[in-house]
């Protein structure tokens, strides 16, 4: 049992520090962009930075996912790889369909997956509402700062 909250808690705080990484690499390239489009129309403008937001999100969540499919198949709790991978993104969704049942040896390293998901869709959302204020500062009662 150590060993599970021991190897979660570590692979917890990688896919956070990993969501983290590359939301901040990600805000510079985002503004880049956001100046850039400074004198086009807001629909448009709104459209194009809140969809590459939204790709950068989607890009660390496919990484994050991958990774925890990649410590169940080096477990060796599934036959194949797409069987870790599908159980890794219904745990990380915390959708939790209940079809595959771990062991007892692996039960409470998977639901460390589930709260690294949950973090990783909390901070995913603070990025999309801090998009939103800056793209948008008319809605939201701030200054426009891209």
């Amino acid at each position: 049992m150590f060993a599970q909250i021991f190897y979660g808690s570590v692979l917890l705080i990688i896919t956070a520090l990993l969501h983290v990484a590359i939301i901040v690499g990600g805000i510079p390239i985002l503004a880049k962009l956001g100046r850039r489009m400074q004198k086009w129309g807001n629909a448009r403008r709104v459209g194009i930075l809140l969809s590459a937001g939204i790709a950068l999100l989607l890009f660390a969540h496919a990484v994050e996912i991958w990774m925890w499919a990649a410590a169940f198949a080096y477990q060796g709790q599934f036959d194949t790889f797409s069987t870790s991978f599908y159980f890794a993104i219904v745990t990380y969704t915390t959708l939790g369909y209940g079809d595959i049942v771990l062991s007892e040896d692996a039960r409470i390293f998977a639901s460390f997956c589930a709260i690294a998901g949950l973090l990783a869709f909390g901070i995913s959302t603070a990025l999309l509402i801090g998009l939103l204020t800056r793209i948008m500062p008319k809605k939201f009662g701030d200054q426009e700062r891209y």
